[in-house]
C-alpha cells in the first residue's frame, strides 16, 4: 500500500511539474514579458480581488456548516473554518484539487464521531460547488454559445452537465434506498454496507429541501464572485475579455483541475492558457493563472499555520451536538 501510494504521488508530480516545465520551456522567450505584465498590474484591481476573495472562504466554510446541519450535526463556525483551510492546506499534498477533501472529511469525524457521515457531507458540499460550477456555466452557454469558436467549451460543459444531472438524481432520486447486511468477514459486502451507508446519508438531503435551495443559492453566490476575483485579475494586468465569457472558460478550468495532480498546478495553468490565450493572448494568460496560483498558495500558508497552530490532538473544541 505503501508502494502503491508512493508511486501515485510520483505520477501525480510527474503531471504537474511536467505540464508546468512544458509551458515554461514553450513560453521560455517570454518570461520577461510575463514577468513586466505581472509588475506593471494595476495594484488596487489586484487588492480588491484579494479582499473579496478571501472572505468567500467564510461562506465556504458556512455552508459546510448547513450540511452538517442536514445531518443533525451542530459544529460552530470555528469548526467549519478550522476543516476549510487545513483542506486547503493537504490540497498541495493529495491528488488532484479535491485531495483536500479527504482531510477534511477525517478531522470532521473526530468532532463528529460519526466517519461515514463526515464523508457523506463533505462529499455533497464538494457537489453543490460543482452543481453551481455546471449551472452557471450552462447559463454562459444559453447567452454566448452561439459565438464561441471553439467547440471543445461547448460540449464539455454539456457533457459536464450532463454528468452531474445524473449524478444528482441517483443521489437523490431515491425515496427508500435498499439495506445491506453487514459481514465484516465478506470484504465485498463490508465495503458495499459503507458505500450504502454513505450514500443513504447524502440520499437524507432530499428531505430537506429548503436547506439544498439554501445551499445551492449560496454555491453560485461563491461562484460567481470567484470568477469575478478572475476578471479583476484580468482586469488588473490590462487585458479585456466579455464578464460573461467567463462563465464559460473557468468552469471549466476549475473542472480540469481536479485531473491526478498537485493541488491542480499545471494542469489548471494549461487550462487557463488553452481557453484564454485566443482573448487575452499566451503571457498574459498565464500571469492571470500565475496570480489565481498565488491566492491559493496564500490559502495553502493560512491552513498550514492553522494546522501547526492546531493539529488534531489539539482539535477538543467543545463537543457538537447531535448526529444521525
Amino acid at each position: 500500500m505503501v508502494e502503491k501510494d508512493r508511486l501515485f504521488f510520483i505520477f501525480r508530480f510527474i503531471i504537474s511539474f511536467g505540464l508546468l516545465f512544458l509551458l515554461i520551456w514553450i513560453m521560455r522567450n517570454n518570461i520577461d514579458d510575463i514577468i513586466r505584465i505581472l509588475k506593471d498590474s494595476n495594484k488596487i484591481f489586484l487588492t480588491v480581488a484579494v479582499l473579496i476573495n478571501l472572505p468567500l472562504s467564510v461562506l465556504l466554510s458556512y455552508r459546510l456548516k448547513l450540511l452538517f446541519e442536514g445531518q443533525a450535526i451542530y459544529l460552530n463556525l470555528r469548526d467549519v473554518i478550522y476543516l476549510t483551510f487545513i483542506g486547503y492546506f493537504f490540497n498541495n499534498f493529495l491528488p488532484t484539487a479535491i485531495g483536500g477533501d479527504i482531510v477534511k472529511a477525517y478531522y470532521a469525524s473526530k468532532k463528529t464521531n460519526n466517519t461515514l457521515v463526515s464523508y457523506a457531507v463533505v462529499a455533497v458540499d464538494r457537489l453543490f460547488g460543482l452543481v453551481a460550477t455546471v449551472s452557471i456555466a450552462t447559463i454562459g452557454l444559453i447567452f454566448i454559445g452561439r459565438t464561441i469558436d471553439n467547440k471543445l467549451i461547448f460540449y464539455s460543459i454539456i457533457a459536464i452537465a450532463i454528468f452531474v444531472i445524473s449524478l444528482m438524481t441517483f443521489l437523490f432520486g431515491k425515496k427508500n434506498p435498499p439495506s445491506l447486511k453487514t459481514d465484516k468477514g465478506n470484504v465485498v459486502l463490508y465495503l458495499k454496507d459503507k458505500i450504502y451507508k454513505i450514500y443513504a446519508s447524502i440520499n437524507l438531503y432530499k428531505d430537506r429541501p429548503a436547506m439544498l435551495v439554501k445551499v445551492f443559492l449560496l454555491s453560485i453566490f461563491l461562484q460567481l464572485v470567484s470568477i469575478s476575483c478572475v476578471y479583476l485579475f484580468i482586469v488588473s494586468v490590462g487585458a479585456k475579455v466579455q464578464l460573461v465569457k467567463l462563465f464559460l472558460i473557468i468552469p471549466l478550468v476549475w473542472t480540469i483541475s481536479m485531473l491526478p495532480s498537485l493541488n491542480g498546478l499545471g494542469v489548471r495553468e494549461g487550462a487557463f492558457v488553452y481557453f484564454l490565450k485566443s482573448d487575452i493572448g499566451v503571457e498574459t494568460s498565464i500571469a492571470v493563472s500565475l496570480l489565481c496560483l498565488g491566492i491559493i498558495i496564500l490559502y495553502s500558508i493560512l491552513g498550514g499555520i492553522m494546522y501547526i497552530m492546531h493539529p488534531l490532538d489539539k482539535f477538543r473544541l467543545k463537543k457538537c451536538v447531535g448526529g444521525v
